[in-house]
Protein backbone atom coordinates (compact mmCIF):
# COMPACT_ATOMS: atom_id res chain seq x y z
CA UNK A 1 0.00 0.00 0.00
CA UNK A 2 2.88 2.66 0.60
CA UNK A 3 3.07 2.59 -3.18
CA UNK A 4 -0.11 4.37 -3.37
CA UNK A 5 -0.36 8.45 -3.70
CA UNK A 6 -3.18 9.48 -1.58
CA UNK A 7 -5.39 10.26 -4.25
CA UNK A 8 -4.78 6.58 -5.29
CA UNK A 9 -5.93 4.81 -2.29
CA UNK A 10 -8.53 6.83 -2.51
CA UNK A 11 -9.78 6.10 -5.36
CA UNK A 12 -9.45 2.13 -4.53
CA UNK A 13 -11.54 2.84 -1.28
CA UNK A 14 -14.49 3.76 -4.15
CA UNK A 15 -13.57 1.11 -6.93
CA UNK A 16 -13.73 -1.98 -4.08
CA UNK A 17 -16.42 -0.05 -1.92
CA UNK A 18 -14.27 -0.87 1.11
CA UNK A 19 -16.06 0.04 4.21
CA UNK A 20 -15.77 -0.10 7.73
CA UNK A 21 -15.19 -3.50 9.33
CA UNK A 22 -16.64 -1.77 12.53
CA UNK A 23 -19.55 0.07 11.58
CA UNK A 24 -20.52 -0.57 7.57
CA UNK A 25 -19.71 2.74 6.98
CA UNK A 26 -17.83 4.32 4.02
CA UNK A 27 -14.68 5.17 4.66
CA UNK A 28 -13.45 8.67 4.74
CA UNK A 29 -10.76 10.09 2.51
CA UNK A 30 -7.11 9.40 3.08
CA UNK A 31 -4.97 12.16 4.37
CA UNK A 32 -1.37 12.76 4.87
CA UNK A 33 0.21 12.60 8.51
CA UNK A 34 3.47 13.59 9.76
CA UNK A 35 4.54 11.05 12.05
CA UNK A 36 6.96 13.47 13.70
CA UNK A 37 6.32 16.48 16.54
CA UNK A 38 6.44 19.84 14.96
CA UNK A 39 7.24 22.66 17.23
CA UNK A 40 8.34 26.39 16.82
CA UNK A 41 11.81 27.86 17.61
CA UNK A 42 12.83 31.09 19.45
CA UNK A 43 11.21 33.58 21.19
CA UNK A 44 9.25 34.92 17.69
CA UNK A 45 8.23 31.16 16.46
CA UNK A 46 9.65 32.49 12.78
CA UNK A 47 11.04 28.93 12.88
CA UNK A 48 9.97 25.54 12.50
CA UNK A 49 11.66 22.56 14.33
CA UNK A 50 11.08 19.35 14.76
CA UNK A 51 10.99 16.61 17.81
CA UNK A 52 14.13 13.76 16.77
CA UNK A 53 11.43 10.44 15.65
CA UNK A 54 15.14 8.09 16.74
CA UNK A 55 18.10 8.82 18.04
CA UNK A 56 20.66 8.02 15.18
CA UNK A 57 20.66 11.27 13.78
CA UNK A 58 23.28 12.57 16.52
CA UNK A 59 25.65 9.80 15.91
CA UNK A 60 25.78 10.59 11.52
CA UNK A 61 25.99 14.19 12.81
CA UNK A 62 29.28 13.28 14.38
CA UNK A 63 30.82 10.62 12.02
CA UNK A 64 33.76 12.71 11.37
CA UNK A 65 34.38 13.32 15.17
CA UNK A 66 34.13 9.92 15.82
CA UNK A 67 36.28 8.62 12.59
CA UNK A 68 39.12 10.84 14.32
CA UNK A 69 38.50 9.31 17.61
CA UNK A 70 39.09 5.96 15.98
CA UNK A 71 42.21 7.26 14.04
CA UNK A 72 40.50 7.96 10.91
CA UNK A 73 40.43 3.72 10.68
CA UNK A 74 37.06 1.64 10.27
CA UNK A 75 35.22 -0.68 11.37
CA UNK A 76 33.84 0.96 14.54
CA UNK A 77 30.62 1.37 16.15
CA UNK A 78 28.93 3.70 18.60
CA UNK A 79 26.44 3.72 21.10
CA UNK A 80 23.91 6.37 22.44
CA UNK A 81 20.55 6.28 24.61
CA UNK A 82 18.50 9.03 24.34
CA UNK A 83 14.44 10.25 24.32
CA UNK A 84 13.12 10.44 21.23
CA UNK A 85 9.45 11.53 20.04
CA UNK A 86 6.83 9.83 17.51
CA UNK A 87 3.23 11.53 16.69
CA UNK A 88 1.57 7.97 16.99
CA UNK A 89 -2.14 8.57 15.58
CA UNK A 90 -3.51 6.36 18.78
CA UNK A 91 -1.18 5.64 21.67
CA UNK A 92 -2.72 2.41 23.13
CA UNK A 93 -1.14 -1.07 23.96
CA UNK A 94 0.62 0.03 26.61
CA UNK A 95 3.97 0.73 26.24
CA UNK A 96 3.83 -0.39 22.35
CA UNK A 97 2.50 2.89 20.98
CA UNK A 98 3.96 5.64 22.92
CA UNK A 99 4.21 9.15 21.99
CA UNK A 100 7.63 10.00 23.62
CA UNK A 101 10.34 7.14 24.58
CA UNK A 102 13.73 5.79 25.65
CA UNK A 103 15.53 4.33 22.18
CA UNK A 104 19.04 2.61 22.32
CA UNK A 105 20.84 2.38 19.03
CA UNK A 106 24.17 0.98 18.21
CA UNK A 107 25.54 2.09 14.67
CA UNK A 108 28.89 -0.08 13.05
CA UNK A 109 30.26 1.95 10.45
CA UNK A 110 32.49 0.15 7.70
CA UNK A 111 34.24 0.40 4.43
CA UNK A 112 31.19 -0.40 1.86
CA UNK A 113 34.43 -1.74 -0.34
CA UNK A 114 34.90 -3.83 2.73
CA UNK A 115 31.78 -5.51 3.71
CA UNK A 116 33.13 -8.12 5.99
CA UNK A 117 33.06 -9.49 9.70
CA UNK A 118 35.65 -11.30 10.76
CA UNK A 119 33.82 -12.74 13.41
CA UNK A 120 31.04 -13.92 11.12
CA UNK A 121 31.88 -17.23 11.16
CA UNK A 122 30.69 -17.41 14.72
CA UNK A 123 27.24 -17.10 13.86
CA UNK A 124 27.36 -18.60 10.47
CA UNK A 125 25.85 -21.76 10.94
CA UNK A 126 22.50 -20.54 13.03
CA UNK A 127 19.57 -21.61 11.11
CA UNK A 128 16.56 -18.33 11.51
CA UNK A 129 13.50 -17.47 9.75
CA UNK A 130 13.96 -14.99 7.55
CA UNK A 131 11.40 -13.40 5.10
CA UNK A 132 12.95 -11.99 2.17
CA UNK A 133 11.90 -9.30 -0.28
CA UNK A 134 11.80 -11.62 -3.06
CA UNK A 135 9.23 -14.00 -1.03
CA UNK A 136 6.92 -10.84 -0.12
CA UNK A 137 6.90 -10.06 -3.20
CA UNK A 138 5.69 -13.68 -4.64
CA UNK A 139 3.81 -14.58 -1.88
CA UNK A 140 5.66 -17.06 -0.38
CA UNK A 141 6.21 -18.26 3.08
CA UNK A 142 9.44 -17.23 5.12
CA UNK A 143 11.95 -19.95 5.51
CA UNK A 144 14.17 -21.18 7.99
CA UNK A 145 17.83 -20.26 6.37
CA UNK A 146 21.71 -20.96 7.42
CA UNK A 147 23.04 -17.57 7.83
CA UNK A 148 26.02 -18.31 6.23
CA UNK A 149 23.72 -19.99 2.94
CA UNK A 150 22.11 -16.60 3.22
CA UNK A 151 25.05 -14.27 2.73
CA UNK A 152 26.31 -16.57 0.06
CA UNK A 153 22.83 -16.41 -2.32
CA UNK A 154 22.90 -12.77 -1.41
CA UNK A 155 19.65 -13.18 -0.01
CA UNK A 156 21.52 -11.00 3.02
CA UNK A 157 23.46 -8.28 1.10
CA UNK A 158 26.76 -9.00 3.38
CA UNK A 159 28.03 -10.87 6.26
CA UNK A 160 28.86 -7.80 8.39
CA UNK A 161 24.87 -7.35 8.27
CA UNK A 162 24.90 -11.05 9.05
CA UNK A 163 27.16 -11.55 11.69
CA UNK A 164 24.50 -8.36 13.96
CA UNK A 165 21.05 -10.61 12.42
CA UNK A 166 23.17 -13.52 13.99
CA UNK A 167 23.85 -11.75 17.55
CA UNK A 168 20.41 -9.75 17.89
CA UNK A 169 18.85 -13.30 17.11
CA UNK A 170 21.24 -14.76 19.94
CA UNK A 171 20.36 -12.05 22.08
CA UNK A 172 16.40 -12.08 21.55
CA UNK A 173 16.73 -16.09 22.06
CA UNK A 174 18.77 -15.09 25.31
CA UNK A 175 15.75 -12.97 26.80
CA UNK A 176 13.15 -15.42 26.51
CA UNK A 177 12.17 -14.37 22.77
CA UNK A 178 10.68 -18.23 21.54
CA UNK A 179 12.30 -19.49 18.23
CA UNK A 180 9.21 -20.49 16.38
CA UNK A 181 7.70 -17.25 17.11
CA UNK A 182 10.47 -14.88 15.70
CA UNK A 183 11.45 -13.69 12.25
CA UNK A 184 13.66 -11.33 10.26
CA UNK A 185 11.91 -9.28 7.72
CA UNK A 186 13.51 -7.87 4.95
CA UNK A 187 12.60 -4.19 4.01
CA UNK A 188 10.83 -4.03 0.64
CA UNK A 189 12.05 -1.38 -2.08
CA UNK A 190 9.60 0.85 -1.66
CA UNK A 191 10.38 0.80 2.53
CA UNK A 192 13.70 0.80 2.60
CA UNK A 193 16.12 3.98 3.93
CA UNK A 194 17.49 6.43 0.94
CA UNK A 195 21.34 5.49 2.50
CA UNK A 196 20.35 1.66 2.95
CA UNK A 197 21.49 -1.28 0.63
CA UNK A 198 19.73 -3.88 2.86
CA UNK A 199 17.69 -3.72 5.82
CA UNK A 200 16.16 -6.02 7.84
CA UNK A 201 13.68 -5.91 10.63
CA UNK A 202 13.28 -8.44 13.72
CA UNK A 203 9.43 -9.09 14.20
CA UNK A 204 7.99 -11.51 16.96
CA UNK A 205 4.98 -12.79 17.34
CA UNK A 206 3.09 -12.22 20.94
CA UNK A 207 -0.10 -12.35 23.13
CA UNK A 208 0.35 -9.02 23.68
Amino acid sequence: MDNYTQQELADLFVQYNVKSPSTGNDLTPPISFNLMFQTSIGPGGNMQGYLRPETAQGIFLNFKRLLEFNQGKLPFAAAQIGNSFRNEISPRSGLIRVREFTMAEIEHFVDPNEKVHSKFSNVADLEIMLYSSKAQTSGQSAQIMRLGDAVEQGVINNSVLGYFIGRIYLYLIKVGVAKDKLRFRQHMDNEMAHYACDCWDAETKTSY
